[in-house]
């Protein structure tokens, strides 16, 4: 079993995954315009899942079946968190997506709460209402305040999003988290590429570009973005490993600016403001 690392190296080596994870919703916005959100899942966890299969081969001679399991339940779950984005991103922005799938950071401590049967603090019930009014302020358009479809998934996509950093947190301890992380890979593709040729018409990336992007997605943010996240959990616990994911919607709304010409209103600002405020308390 590979060596579990300190606090501070787990959570700087999980700070590194979570903004590289954080780059994909530029190159899946692009993409989505021309995949459907399964072909396009589907192929790039089986491009990263062949690249860890070549790299850790040596490590998964070793496989036991906790291995294989928690690989499974891991991925599983990590499939639906990226079906519900993916198919949210479809229908709202980047940074809206990025925010909402965060609040998972303060779903973490309340599912906690309930699972352990300790009423919540008088700080994560701040935070919680803070949070709340946050993502209210954040959809607020131009036009005025919006609600559809997609922002509706990404807190769908936070819930799940919060039960998959619990399981994780709870697996790392029971199975090797390196094996883990390449077979919860292999798991995503498998079931997106059923999905796909049930739901959709499965085509390859047309483009040059559109490889270029499938294959940064694959290595960047699969191979090194979701595969080393259970190893990089192993040293800390899953209400600081939500934490930590405050940088993703920093890091989307940056790239959402510069290469999407995504904007915030003024309430949207201070909502987002509320909501990274409401991690740091």
């Amino acid at each position: 079993m590979a060596k579990p690392l300190n606090r501070k190296a787990s959570e700087v080596l999980l700070g590194s995954v979570i903004i590289a994870r954080a780059t994909s919703f530029l190159f899946l916005k692009l993409l989505l315009e021309n995949m459907g959100q399964f072909t396009l899942l589907g192929i790039r966890s089986m491009i990263a899942f062949a690249v860890l299969v070549a790299i850790g081969f040596k490590t998964l001679k070793k496989t036991d079946k906790n291995d294989l399991f928690y690989g499974f339940l891991v991925g599983a779950s990590f499939f639906v968190v990226m079906f519900l984005e993916l198919t949210g991103l479809k229908y709202t922005t980047s940074v809206s997506i990025a925010f909402e799938e965060n609040t998972a950071i303060i779903i973490v401590p309340i599912i906690l709460a309930i699972m352990t049967r300790k009423f919540p603090d008088k700080k994560t019930i701040l935070m919680f209402f803070m949070c709340g009014i946050g993502i209210v302020l954040l959809n607020f358009k131009p036009e005025g305040f919006e609600f559809n479809f997609g922002d509706l998934l990404g807190m769908m996509t936070a819930l799940t999003y919060a039960g998959t950093i619990i399981l994780t947190s709870k697996v790392a301890d029971k199975a090797d988290p390196i094996r883990v992380g390449i077979y919860q890979v292999g798991t995503m593709g498998i079931l997106s590429l059923i999905a796909a040729f049930i739901f959709e018409t499965p085509a390859l990336p047309a483009t040059g570009i559109e490889w270029t992007y499938m294959l940064y997605l694959a290595i960047i943010c699969s191979v090194f973005g979701f595969t080393l996240q259970p190893y990089a959990q192993s040293g800390t616990t899953a209400e600081r490993a939500s934490v930590l994911c405050a940088l993703n919607p920093i890091t989307v709304a940056v790239l959402g600016a510069v290469f999407l010409g995504e904007t915030l209103t003024v309430k949207g600002i201070i909502g987002a403001v509320l909501i990274i405020a409401s991690i740091i308390v």
